[in-house]
């Protein structure tokens, strides 16, 4: 199909869409991300076995994540491994959630990225025996990143383009300005002669 246009009121059941539809329309204007709030989905450690995943949104291909209660999810101790908390959108199983994946000793969990499967990483987690840092990656745009509206880049370049263009005007308006100062835009002349020296726009008030 080339051509969609939606949404309509169904008549007898001639509209019909399907959850896909409503993720295109989405993913037209929001960017694949977590809500850039400071902690949304920041993930916190709990006892050394024991991660938390703090309340927030993400929106991933169009899809939306809410989480309004602080999760708990368990890590594996007394192992020397990098694992990784995500949020991953599973289209053939209909869900959208948070799990941990295990990575191995040198190097965390490759995060999958396909037209059925999509995951963004939270945070990396490093497994010394009892030991466990955690590392924040909401802000790696390349594995996770922040959801924004997109055409910013467009109006980016249309700001960078108006300064680019002022800077070329901005030292002769400063020297029309400072040659302005305490004069009036329109000179007003009230005299039997033609002032001299008068410009279009000036105002000449002839007297007898």
């Amino acid at each position: 199909m080339s051509e969609f246009g939606g949404f309509f009121n169904s008549v007898n059941g001639d509209r019909k869409y399907k959850s896909e539809d409503f993720a295109n329309y989405f993913k037209t204007f929001i960017g694949n991300g977590i809500n850039p709030s400071k902690d949304s989905l920041r993930v916190i450690k709990k006892s050394n076995n024991q991660v938390g995943i703090m309340v927030g949104s993400a929106c991933i291909n169009g899809y939306l994540y809410l989480n309004s209660t602080e999760l708990t999810k368990s890590i594996s101790i007394n192992v020397t491994r990098i694992d990784r908390v995500v949020i991953g959108l599973d289209i053939i199983n209909r869900t959208l959630s948070v799990y941990v994946l295990q990575g191995t000793v040198s190097a965390p969990p490759v995060l999958t990225r396909n037209n059925s499967k999509y995951e963004l990483s939270l945070a990396k987690i490093k497994i010394q025996g009892s030991t466990v840092n955690i590392e924040d990656e909401r802000g790696q745009k390349e594995i996770c990143g922040y959801m924004d509206f997109l055409g910013k880049d467009d109006l980016q370049n249309m700001w960078d383009l108006f300064n680019s263009q002022w800077a070329e005007y901005k030292e002769l308006w400063q020297d029309w300005f400072v040659n302005m100062q305490g004069k009036s835009i329109r000179g007003i002349y009230i005299q039997n002669t033609r002032p001299a020296g008068s410009k279009v726009g000036d105002i000449w008030i002839e007297v007898p």
